[in-house]
Protein backbone atom coordinates (compact mmCIF):
# COMPACT_ATOMS: atom_id res chain seq x y z
CA UNK A 1 0.00 0.00 0.00
CA UNK A 2 2.80 2.40 0.92
CA UNK A 3 4.68 1.65 -2.28
CA UNK A 4 1.55 2.30 -4.36
CA UNK A 5 1.03 5.68 -2.68
CA UNK A 6 4.69 6.59 -3.22
CA UNK A 7 4.40 5.68 -6.91
CA UNK A 8 1.33 7.93 -7.26
CA UNK A 9 3.07 10.89 -5.68
CA UNK A 10 6.10 10.41 -7.91
CA UNK A 11 3.85 10.30 -10.93
CA UNK A 12 2.11 13.53 -10.01
CA UNK A 13 5.22 15.41 -8.93
CA UNK A 14 7.86 14.19 -11.32
CA UNK A 15 6.33 12.23 -14.17
CA UNK A 16 3.67 14.88 -14.94
CA UNK A 17 5.49 18.23 -14.74
CA UNK A 18 3.48 19.66 -17.66
CA UNK A 19 0.28 19.29 -15.63
CA UNK A 20 1.73 21.21 -12.70
CA UNK A 21 2.99 24.00 -14.94
CA UNK A 22 -0.43 24.30 -16.55
CA UNK A 23 -2.12 24.62 -13.18
CA UNK A 24 0.34 27.30 -12.12
CA UNK A 25 -0.35 29.24 -15.32
CA UNK A 26 -4.08 29.12 -14.67
CA UNK A 27 -3.57 30.44 -11.13
CA UNK A 28 -1.29 33.22 -12.35
CA UNK A 29 -3.81 34.23 -15.00
CA UNK A 30 -6.62 34.26 -12.40
CA UNK A 31 -4.55 36.47 -10.04
CA UNK A 32 -3.75 38.83 -12.90
CA UNK A 33 -7.41 39.18 -13.78
CA UNK A 34 -8.28 39.84 -10.12
CA UNK A 35 -5.78 42.69 -9.95
CA UNK A 36 -7.13 44.31 -13.07
CA UNK A 37 -10.78 44.20 -11.97
CA UNK A 38 -12.28 47.41 -10.53
CA UNK A 39 -13.64 46.88 -7.04
CA UNK A 40 -16.58 48.78 -5.48
CA UNK A 41 -15.43 52.20 -4.34
CA UNK A 42 -16.71 53.74 -1.10
CA UNK A 43 -18.51 57.01 -1.79
CA UNK A 44 -20.11 58.10 1.50
CA UNK A 45 -21.60 56.90 4.77
CA UNK A 46 -24.92 58.04 6.22
CA UNK A 47 -25.10 58.25 10.00
CA UNK A 48 -28.57 57.66 11.42
CA UNK A 49 -27.38 58.47 14.94
CA UNK A 50 -29.62 60.52 17.20
CA UNK A 51 -28.36 64.01 17.96
CA UNK A 52 -31.20 65.47 20.03
CA UNK A 53 -34.27 64.32 21.94
CA UNK A 54 -37.13 66.28 23.54
CA UNK A 55 -40.17 65.25 25.61
CA UNK A 56 -43.64 65.99 24.25
CA UNK A 57 -46.99 65.21 25.90
CA UNK A 58 -48.80 61.96 26.76
CA UNK A 59 -45.63 59.89 26.94
CA UNK A 60 -44.31 60.90 23.52
CA UNK A 61 -40.92 62.25 22.58
CA UNK A 62 -39.22 63.49 19.42
CA UNK A 63 -35.78 62.50 18.12
CA UNK A 64 -33.69 64.40 15.57
CA UNK A 65 -31.17 62.28 13.67
CA UNK A 66 -28.14 62.90 11.49
CA UNK A 67 -29.83 61.32 8.46
CA UNK A 68 -32.30 64.22 8.31
CA UNK A 69 -35.19 62.39 9.96
CA UNK A 70 -37.49 63.61 12.70
CA UNK A 71 -39.02 60.72 14.64
CA UNK A 72 -41.90 60.52 17.10
CA UNK A 73 -41.84 57.74 19.69
CA UNK A 74 -44.21 56.47 22.40
CA UNK A 75 -42.99 55.47 25.83
CA UNK A 76 -44.32 52.19 27.25
CA UNK A 77 -46.96 52.47 29.97
CA UNK A 78 -45.97 52.21 33.63
CA UNK A 79 -45.10 48.64 34.58
CA UNK A 80 -44.95 47.48 30.95
CA UNK A 81 -42.12 45.19 29.89
CA UNK A 82 -42.28 46.13 26.21
CA UNK A 83 -39.96 48.56 24.48
CA UNK A 84 -40.55 51.86 22.75
CA UNK A 85 -42.99 52.28 19.88
CA UNK A 86 -42.02 54.26 16.79
CA UNK A 87 -45.04 56.39 15.86
CA UNK A 88 -43.83 58.24 12.75
CA UNK A 89 -40.78 59.30 10.73
CA UNK A 90 -40.56 62.53 8.71
CA UNK A 91 -37.72 64.08 6.74
CA UNK A 92 -36.74 67.75 6.88
CA UNK A 93 -36.94 69.27 3.37
CA UNK A 94 -33.17 69.84 3.19
CA UNK A 95 -32.36 66.25 4.27
CA UNK A 96 -29.65 67.79 6.49
CA UNK A 97 -28.95 66.37 9.94
CA UNK A 98 -31.43 67.47 12.61
CA UNK A 99 -29.31 68.83 15.47
CA UNK A 100 -32.00 70.89 17.26
CA UNK A 101 -35.63 70.23 18.23
CA UNK A 102 -37.73 72.47 20.53
CA UNK A 103 -41.32 71.87 21.67
CA UNK A 104 -43.36 75.07 21.27
CA UNK A 105 -46.81 76.04 22.53
CA UNK A 106 -49.91 74.97 20.61
CA UNK A 107 -48.73 71.50 19.54
CA UNK A 108 -45.92 72.89 17.41
CA UNK A 109 -42.40 71.56 17.01
CA UNK A 110 -39.38 73.52 15.79
CA UNK A 111 -36.38 71.80 14.24
CA UNK A 112 -33.18 72.63 12.43
CA UNK A 113 -33.48 72.66 8.64
CA UNK A 114 -30.31 73.93 6.92
CA UNK A 115 -27.67 76.69 6.99
CA UNK A 116 -30.27 79.44 6.71
CA UNK A 117 -33.63 78.17 7.96
CA UNK A 118 -35.68 76.33 10.57
CA UNK A 119 -38.60 73.95 10.04
CA UNK A 120 -41.88 74.45 11.89
CA UNK A 121 -44.05 71.35 12.33
CA UNK A 122 -47.62 70.70 13.50
CA UNK A 123 -48.02 67.76 15.89
CA UNK A 124 -50.93 65.41 15.22
CA UNK A 125 -52.16 61.97 16.19
CA UNK A 126 -50.41 60.35 13.22
CA UNK A 127 -47.15 62.30 13.42
CA UNK A 128 -45.88 65.69 12.28
CA UNK A 129 -46.81 67.83 9.29
CA UNK A 130 -44.50 70.50 7.90
CA UNK A 131 -46.13 73.87 8.53
CA UNK A 132 -43.52 76.26 7.18
CA UNK A 133 -39.80 76.88 6.62
CA UNK A 134 -38.59 79.99 8.46
CA UNK A 135 -35.47 81.74 7.17
CA UNK A 136 -32.69 83.50 9.09
CA UNK A 137 -29.37 85.12 8.04
CA UNK A 138 -27.31 82.30 6.51
CA UNK A 139 -24.08 83.45 8.18
CA UNK A 140 -25.49 82.11 11.47
CA UNK A 141 -25.15 78.55 10.18
CA UNK A 142 -27.15 75.48 11.14
CA UNK A 143 -29.13 75.37 14.39
CA UNK A 144 -27.32 73.18 16.91
CA UNK A 145 -29.43 73.69 20.09
CA UNK A 146 -32.43 75.59 21.38
CA UNK A 147 -34.89 76.19 24.22
CA UNK A 148 -37.89 78.26 25.28
CA UNK A 149 -36.86 80.92 27.82
CA UNK A 150 -39.44 82.72 29.95
CA UNK A 151 -39.17 86.53 29.90
CA UNK A 152 -41.88 87.99 32.10
CA UNK A 153 -45.23 87.07 30.55
CA UNK A 154 -43.79 85.97 27.22
CA UNK A 155 -41.58 83.17 25.95
CA UNK A 156 -38.55 83.69 23.75
CA UNK A 157 -37.10 80.93 21.59
CA UNK A 158 -33.31 80.96 21.92
CA UNK A 159 -31.55 79.00 19.16
CA UNK A 160 -27.81 78.23 19.23
CA UNK A 161 -25.94 78.07 15.92
CA UNK A 162 -22.74 76.54 14.57
CA UNK A 163 -21.27 80.02 14.09
CA UNK A 164 -21.22 80.68 17.85
CA UNK A 165 -24.18 83.07 17.65
CA UNK A 166 -27.67 82.68 19.07
CA UNK A 167 -30.82 83.84 17.32
CA UNK A 168 -33.93 85.06 19.15
CA UNK A 169 -37.49 84.31 18.05
CA UNK A 170 -41.07 84.97 19.09
CA UNK A 171 -43.86 82.56 18.31
CA UNK A 172 -46.69 84.20 16.33
CA UNK A 173 -50.16 82.93 15.50
CA UNK A 174 -49.08 81.25 12.27
CA UNK A 175 -45.29 81.14 12.33
CA UNK A 176 -42.23 82.72 14.00
CA UNK A 177 -40.88 86.26 14.16
CA UNK A 178 -37.11 86.83 14.04
CA UNK A 179 -36.03 89.20 16.84
CA UNK A 180 -32.28 89.37 16.33
CA UNK A 181 -28.97 87.69 17.03
CA UNK A 182 -26.19 87.83 19.62
CA UNK A 183 -22.53 86.86 19.36
CA UNK A 184 -21.61 84.46 22.19
CA UNK A 185 -18.26 83.27 20.83
CA UNK A 186 -15.32 82.85 23.18
CA UNK A 187 -12.47 85.36 22.73
CA UNK A 188 -9.99 82.46 23.19
CA UNK A 189 -11.63 79.49 21.49
CA UNK A 190 -8.81 77.18 20.46
CA UNK A 191 -9.56 73.78 21.97
CA UNK A 192 -8.60 70.60 20.18
CA UNK A 193 -7.18 70.30 16.67
CA UNK A 194 -9.83 72.55 15.03
CA UNK A 195 -11.37 75.66 16.68
CA UNK A 196 -15.17 75.53 16.40
CA UNK A 197 -17.93 77.55 18.06
CA UNK A 198 -21.11 75.42 17.85
CA UNK A 199 -23.51 76.28 20.68
CA UNK A 200 -24.34 72.74 21.84
CA UNK A 201 -26.70 73.52 24.72
CA UNK A 202 -29.24 76.18 25.71
CA UNK A 203 -30.66 75.71 29.23
CA UNK A 204 -33.34 78.02 30.71
CA UNK A 205 -32.23 79.39 34.07
CA UNK A 206 -33.87 82.27 35.90
CA UNK A 207 -36.54 84.55 34.44
CA UNK A 208 -35.13 86.03 31.27
CA UNK A 209 -31.83 84.15 31.58
CA UNK A 210 -30.26 81.13 29.90
CA UNK A 211 -27.05 79.13 30.23
CA UNK A 212 -25.12 78.23 27.08
CA UNK A 213 -22.47 75.58 26.45
CA UNK A 214 -20.27 75.85 23.36
CA UNK A 215 -17.68 73.81 21.50
CA UNK A 216 -15.23 76.68 22.05
CA UNK A 217 -15.11 75.67 25.74
CA UNK A 218 -17.06 78.49 27.42
CA UNK A 219 -20.16 78.34 29.59
CA UNK A 220 -22.09 81.59 29.22
CA UNK A 221 -24.81 83.42 31.12
CA UNK A 222 -27.17 85.16 28.70
CA UNK A 223 -29.75 87.77 29.76
CA UNK A 224 -32.77 88.62 27.61
CA UNK A 225 -34.16 92.16 27.70
CA UNK A 226 -37.29 93.84 26.44
CA UNK A 227 -36.37 96.69 24.12
CA UNK A 228 -39.38 98.61 22.87
CA UNK A 229 -41.57 96.03 21.16
CA UNK A 230 -38.64 93.66 20.66
CA UNK A 231 -36.14 91.57 22.61
CA UNK A 232 -32.37 91.50 22.65
CA UNK A 233 -29.78 89.51 24.60
CA UNK A 234 -26.49 90.32 26.30
CA UNK A 235 -23.75 88.13 27.75
CA UNK A 236 -23.38 88.96 31.45
CA UNK A 237 -20.72 86.37 32.29
CA UNK A 238 -18.62 83.69 30.65
CA UNK A 239 -15.92 81.27 31.81
CA UNK A 240 -13.98 78.25 30.61
CA UNK A 241 -15.70 75.18 32.07
CA UNK A 242 -12.34 73.88 33.35
CA UNK A 243 -8.86 75.43 33.58
CA UNK A 244 -7.45 72.21 32.05
CA UNK A 245 -10.04 71.96 29.23
CA UNK A 246 -8.69 70.49 25.98
CA UNK A 247 -12.00 69.93 24.15
CA UNK A 248 -15.31 71.75 23.85
CA UNK A 249 -18.65 71.33 25.61
CA UNK A 250 -21.09 68.66 24.41
CA UNK A 251 -23.97 68.99 26.88
CA UNK A 252 -25.40 70.79 29.93
CA UNK A 253 -27.95 69.88 32.59
CA UNK A 254 -29.10 72.05 35.48
CA UNK A 255 -30.56 70.99 38.83
CA UNK A 256 -31.01 73.78 41.40
CA UNK A 257 -27.83 75.86 41.21
CA UNK A 258 -25.67 72.91 40.11
CA UNK A 259 -24.66 72.67 36.46
CA UNK A 260 -23.34 69.42 34.95
CA UNK A 261 -21.08 69.85 31.90
CA UNK A 262 -19.92 67.10 29.53
CA UNK A 263 -16.77 67.26 27.45
CA UNK A 264 -14.02 64.84 26.37
CA UNK A 265 -11.41 63.16 28.50
CA UNK A 266 -7.92 63.54 27.00
CA UNK A 267 -5.39 61.39 28.79
CA UNK A 268 -6.66 61.29 32.38
CA UNK A 269 -8.62 64.56 32.38
CA UNK A 270 -12.32 64.56 33.43
CA UNK A 271 -15.14 64.46 30.88
CA UNK A 272 -17.89 65.30 33.41
CA UNK A 273 -17.70 68.53 35.41
CA UNK A 274 -19.80 70.05 38.18
CA UNK A 275 -20.19 73.84 38.52
CA UNK A 276 -22.20 76.06 40.84
CA UNK A 277 -24.07 78.84 39.06
CA UNK A 278 -24.72 82.28 40.52
CA UNK A 279 -25.55 85.51 38.68
CA UNK A 280 -22.28 86.71 37.19
CA UNK A 281 -20.31 83.72 38.46
CA UNK A 282 -19.42 80.05 37.84
CA UNK A 283 -17.64 78.08 40.58
CA UNK A 284 -15.91 74.84 39.66
CA UNK A 285 -16.73 72.11 42.21
CA UNK A 286 -15.54 68.76 40.85
CA UNK A 287 -14.71 66.67 37.81
CA UNK A 288 -14.68 62.95 37.09
CA UNK A 289 -13.40 60.71 34.30
CA UNK A 290 -16.03 58.36 32.85
CA UNK A 291 -13.99 55.82 30.89
CA UNK A 292 -14.17 52.04 30.96
CA UNK A 293 -11.13 51.27 28.77
CA UNK A 294 -8.02 52.82 30.37
CA UNK A 295 -6.09 52.39 27.10
CA UNK A 296 -8.24 54.89 25.23
CA UNK A 297 -6.55 58.24 24.75
CA UNK A 298 -9.86 60.10 24.72
CA UNK A 299 -13.52 59.35 25.44
CA UNK A 300 -16.28 61.84 24.73
CA UNK A 301 -19.13 62.31 27.19
CA UNK A 302 -22.21 63.52 25.32
CA UNK A 303 -25.69 63.93 26.79
CA UNK A 304 -26.20 64.50 30.52
CA UNK A 305 -29.41 64.49 32.57
CA UNK A 306 -29.71 65.68 36.17
CA UNK A 307 -32.56 64.62 38.47
CA UNK A 308 -33.42 65.02 42.13
CA UNK A 309 -34.28 61.57 43.46
CA UNK A 310 -35.40 60.54 46.98
CA UNK A 311 -31.86 59.28 47.54
CA UNK A 312 -30.27 62.53 46.34
CA UNK A 313 -29.17 64.17 43.09
CA UNK A 314 -28.26 61.80 40.27
CA UNK A 315 -26.66 62.42 36.89
CA UNK A 316 -26.97 60.10 33.90
CA UNK A 317 -24.32 60.51 31.22
CA UNK A 318 -23.86 58.85 27.81
CA UNK A 319 -20.33 58.29 26.54
CA UNK A 320 -18.50 57.38 23.36
CA UNK A 321 -18.00 53.79 24.56
CA UNK A 322 -21.75 53.16 24.23
CA UNK A 323 -22.31 53.34 27.98
CA UNK A 324 -24.85 55.02 30.24
CA UNK A 325 -23.17 56.10 33.50
CA UNK A 326 -24.92 56.87 36.77
CA UNK A 327 -23.16 59.48 38.92
CA UNK A 328 -24.23 60.66 42.34
CA UNK A 329 -23.76 64.24 43.57
CA UNK A 330 -23.03 64.43 47.28
CA UNK A 331 -21.50 67.39 49.14
CA UNK A 332 -20.69 69.04 45.79
CA UNK A 333 -18.65 66.01 44.69
CA UNK A 334 -19.19 63.49 41.89
CA UNK A 335 -19.13 59.73 42.53
CA UNK A 336 -19.62 57.16 39.79
CA UNK A 337 -22.03 54.35 40.69
CA UNK A 338 -21.43 52.28 37.57
CA UNK A 339 -22.50 51.94 33.96
CA UNK A 340 -24.92 50.07 31.71
CA UNK A 341 -24.21 49.31 28.01
CA UNK A 342 -26.88 50.93 25.82
CA UNK A 343 -25.24 51.15 22.38
CA UNK A 344 -22.40 49.80 20.28
CA UNK A 345 -19.44 52.16 20.61
CA UNK A 346 -21.48 55.35 20.09
CA UNK A 347 -22.90 58.10 22.26
CA UNK A 348 -26.65 58.38 22.78
CA UNK A 349 -29.21 61.13 23.29
CA UNK A 350 -30.99 60.83 26.66
CA UNK A 351 -34.49 61.40 28.03
CA UNK A 352 -35.84 60.96 31.58
CA UNK A 353 -39.57 60.52 32.20
CA UNK A 354 -40.14 61.21 35.90
CA UNK A 355 -43.76 60.03 35.92
CA UNK A 356 -42.93 56.60 34.51
CA UNK A 357 -39.46 56.42 36.10
CA UNK A 358 -37.94 55.54 32.75
CA UNK A 359 -34.73 56.49 30.99
CA UNK A 360 -34.45 56.43 27.20
CA UNK A 361 -31.12 56.20 25.38
CA UNK A 362 -31.24 56.65 21.60
CA UNK A 363 -28.27 56.03 19.33
CA UNK A 364 -28.68 53.85 16.23
CA UNK A 365 -31.21 51.89 18.30
CA UNK A 366 -33.60 53.09 21.03
CA UNK A 367 -33.28 51.57 24.51
CA UNK A 368 -35.60 52.02 27.48
CA UNK A 369 -34.39 51.50 31.06
CA UNK A 370 -36.33 51.45 34.31
CA UNK A 371 -34.94 53.64 37.10
CA UNK A 372 -34.99 51.78 40.45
Amino acid sequence: MKSALLWLLLCIGFLCPQSLLADQAVLAKSASQTKSQRLPEKVATTFALAQTIVPLSDGQFAVGRWDGSLQLWDLPSSGSLRGLKLRSVSLVPSRAGVQMVVKLDGELLLSGQDQGSLALWSLGAEGVTLRSVVEFPSQLGEATSGALVQLGAQKVIVVGHESGFVSLWRQTRWSLSFLGQTDVRSPSPRLGPVPIHHVRAVVPWKDGMALLGSEDGDVTQLRLRLVGHGVDAVVIHRARYSPTAQRGINGLSLVGDLLAVTSCTVGASPNLHLLRVEPGRFTSLDGIELKRDPQREQVFAFAVLAADRPSGTLLWVSTQEGLLWQVRVANDKLRSEGWVPVASEVGTALLYDKERQLLVAVGHEATVLRVP
